[in-house]
């Protein structure tokens, strides 16, 4: 039987969201959107939703402000989700093949 880590992980997600509480009350953008470029705070909600942790989102959302909220070839993006959805599959990816050579490496050390 697995334990129960929900609410101890919705407790952490809240206090580190709560930064982004007052910029979003006197935001104009209307909430939880597609709107380039996003607020933070709904990025952290977002990811937060998707249970992936903060730093995550900072990463992604520091990523494409850097890139001006383009595409490789300079078009404008026009959805922010997909991005994000994009981002947190490739993060679990990474973070699964990252397990697997290390169970590897701890399973066969000789090679």
């Amino acid at each position: 039987m697995q334990k129960r880590r929900a609410k101890r992980r919705v407790i952490q997600q809240q206090e580190l969201i709560a930064v982004f509480d007052d910029i979003l009350a006197y935001s104009t953008n209307k909430g939880m959107g597609y709107q380039i470029p996003p607020l933070i705070g709904h990025v952290a909600i977002y990811f937060d939703q998707q249970s992936m942790a903060l730093p995550d989102a900072q990463r992604f959302f520091q990523h494409h402000e850097n890139m001006e909220w383009k595409t490789v070839t300079g078009r404008p993006q026009k959805n922010w989700k997909v991005l994000a959805k994009d981002w947190i599959y490739n993060t679990v990816q990474q973070t699964k093949l990252l397990e697997r050579k290390e169970a590897k490496r701890v399973a066969f050390p000789d090679t």
